[in-house]
Formats: structure tokens, sequence, C-alpha cells
């Protein structure tokens, strides 16, 4: 019975060292795709306001954050998942201040400070946040590519790469290295038409300089340096590309960071469904090989949602994506597949155009032995086999015996 109770409790320590662990790694990873505001709460002569209670809502999922602000009236916010918010302060003798929506974008520290008016804290003064969110706490230099542009600008392969080079300081550069490796946008398609792709130089560094995060997780692909998994389009929220970084937050490369947030749902179902479809029925023809068959198919679909159960419907979210990439086309190639007669050096089936006192009729199909010169102005550059039948010997060029 001990020795059972004992186990159980080892069990159960085992269970907490693992859960904090986990967290731990969890909330960690989650510092590089999340933001953080701050700010500083007064009244209208201009002297901070202390004990003042201030709540972050998030517009799409209810979901709020509480603070107080402290003895110099400093309120902050960190660990926010980026989305649209509305934040409202109100302490004792004060009315009330509300400012309506406003996006806390990935990665960014935004400040909003307050400055509240005496009266009754029943009255509420709503204010608009139509400016952009300055960032004065770091010196960080990044641009946001938001949802907007992210899911309705045209990409040949939806591949988000392409939106790269909407940020500064990006130079769209094509080198060997661009080929991944054989892979096409991170799709295995033999050639680069399958899908396009963009990995460029990041305020002059080498385009294998960049480094790419999904979610806060290491999405680097070291071999490569590109991303290790392509994020589905339809599964972005939005990504940043930072150019100059102030903290140790982000390291292991010179260049620039790809920073990409996935979607996590909302209060309401949302989803969405996509095929892309190219064949020989919607494209031309090729000119030089017109039986080619083209197939390339792109197909999807993604759903988020709250999670339906009572206890957590309030504040837990699902979203779901797949993509399935079909690519097929055959390579033309003039790969000669030898006979059993081949094999035994006689190619006289390889001249198709026939024979002329033993010289195939068609140069290009005429064999030549390739150890020997013959004089200049024969129109030789080596000495024909006739027929084009390699001999069996022990002369350079024969074909040996066993």
């Amino acid at each position: 019975m001990t020795d059972s109770r004992g186990q159980a409790s080892c069990f159960r320590i085992l269970l907490c060292l693992i859960t904090v662990l986990v967290f731990s790694t969890v909330t960690a990873l989650a510092q590089l795709s999340t933001a953080s505001l701050n700010g500083v709460v007064r009244d209208s002569t201009g002297a901070v306001v202390a004990k003042a209670s201030v709540t972050l809502r998030n517009s799409d999922t209810g979901v709020e954050h509480n603070t107080v602000s402290n003895d110099a009236g400093t309120y902050v916010f960190s660990d926010i998942n980026p989305g649209r918010y509305t934040l409202k302060v109100s302490a004792p003798s004060f009315s009330t201040k509300q400012v309506s929506d406003f996006v806390l974008a990935v990665n960014q520290t935004a400040t909003i400070d307050i400055a509240l008016v005496a009266g009754a804290q029943t009255e509420v003064v709503s204010v608009e946040a139509v400016t952009e969110q300055l960032q004065v706490s770091t010196a960080e230099l990044g641009t946001v590519i938001a949802t907007k542009q992210v899911n309705e600008l045209p990409l040949n392969g939806r591949n988000f790469t392409q939106l790269l080079s909407l940020t500064p300081g990006v130079a769209p550069i094509s080198v060997g290295q661009n080929s991944m490796g054989g892979r096409v946008g991170g799709f295995a398609a033999p050639i680069a038409e399958g899908a396009a792709f963009s990995f460029p130089s990041i305020n002059g560094a080498t385009n294998r300089s960049n480094y790419f995060l999904t979610d806060g997780m290491n999405n680097f692909a070291a071999f490569l340096s590109t991303y290790a998994v392509p994020p589905i389009v339809d599964a972005i929220q939005e990504f940043k590309v930072v150019s100059h970084t102030d903290s140790s937050e982000f390291g292991s490369v010179l260049g620039g960071v790809v920073n990409v947030v996935t979607k996590s749902g909302t209060n309401q179902f949302h989803g969405s469904a996509w095929e892309y479809l190219r064949n020989n029925a919607f494209d031309s023809q090729d000119s030089f090989n017109p039986i080619v068959q083209y197939h390339q198919n792109q197909f999807g679909g993604a759903i988020g949602g709250p999670v339906a159960l009572p206890a957590l419907k309030h504040n837990t979210f699902f979203y779901f994506a797949y993509q399935g990439f079909r690519y097929n086309k055959p390579i033309r190639s003039r790969i000669l597949v030898p006979t059993a007669a081949m094999y035994g050096g006689d190619f006289s089936s390889y001249c198709t155009a026939g024979f002329t006192a033993g010289l195939c009729n068609n140069p290009g199909q005429q064999i030549y032995n390739p150890y020997t010169t013959v004089p200049a102005g024969s129109g030789f550059s080596r000495t024909p086999y006739l027929n084009n039948q390699i001999p069996v010997g022990n002369n350079p060029g024969d074909i040996q015996p066993l």
C-alpha cells in the first residue's frame, strides 16, 4: 500500500514538473509572436493617477486583460495576442475613459497615454484611436503585412514570401541558392513554374541571412536558410518583417526576421475553401511539344471559431487549415535507352535517316571514335564508326571483350 502511494506521489510530482515545463516553454515562445501595450495614466493637470483600473478587451474574442497603474501611473500589458482591441481606464473621482478599436500588431510595443478628467465614474468618455500606435519603447524597425494584404493580393502558388517585397529595405534577388535544394516555394514541384516564391535580401544582407518564425516557434531550415514549413496563406493573420532589432530575443542571422502569426479563431465561426486548377483545358498549348499533359491542383480549406463546450466557450478558440498540392508534367528528355544490340556495340538503329557508304545521313546521329583524330579538312572531328557499329577488340574506342 505504501509503495502504491509513493508511486502515485511521484507520478503527481512528475506530472506537475512536465506541466510547468510545457507552459514555461509556451510562454517563452509566445513572447516572440505577441504584442505589448503600455502607457501612463494622468489627470487634467498632468499629475499621475495611481491605482487606476485598466481593462484591455479583444474585440473579436471578448477576452479581457486587467491591470492597475502603479505609483508612477504606468500600466503594462505584455504577451498579448495580435488583433483588434479596446481600452477602458477608470479611477475613483474620475470619468471613465474608453479608447475605441485599435490594432496591436505582432511583435509591437505600443504606447497609449490616458488623460482622465474629473467627474463621476459612471460617465464614459470615448475617444477614437485613429492614428497608428507609436512604438516608442524600442528602437526596432519593422513592417507588418496585415490580414487584408495577405488574403487579397494575388500570389502565384499561394506562397506568402512574394509579399516580403512590400516592406522597405527588401530587394528581391535571384541566385542559384533560391532553388531551395529542388523544392519550389516549399512544394515538391520539379520545375519553378509550379509555384512562385521569393527569398530576398533585407537591408543589404544576403538572402541566406534571414530567419523565419511561426507563432514564436523556430521555422528555420538551417541547411537551406529558408523556412522549414510554408504556412498556409488563409491561416496567416499577419506577419512582420523585422529589419533591425535592439534586443536579444532574435538572433542566429545577420539579415531580417520574418515573424508569422497564424489565426486563432474568434467568437464567430469563419471558414474558407479554395481550389486553384491549371491544366491543358485552361492553358495554351506548348508550341514545341503540344502533347505534354500539364496538371496542377492547389486546394484546401480553413475553419475557425469558439470551442462548443459550455465551460470553455468564453475563452477557448480553434482554427484548422489544410492545403494540398498536386503537380504533374512529364519532363521532355532526349535520354537514349540502349537496346540489347547496342550493348553489343550495334547502334545502327540509332540512325533513323539511313546510311550512305557506311555513314549516317543524319550527322547528329553519327557515332565517332573519341580516341581518334583525322587530318584537317576531312570534314570529321573524329573517325566515324561505319554503320554506327562499334567493333569488339582491344584497340582504343573498341568494346573490350569479356
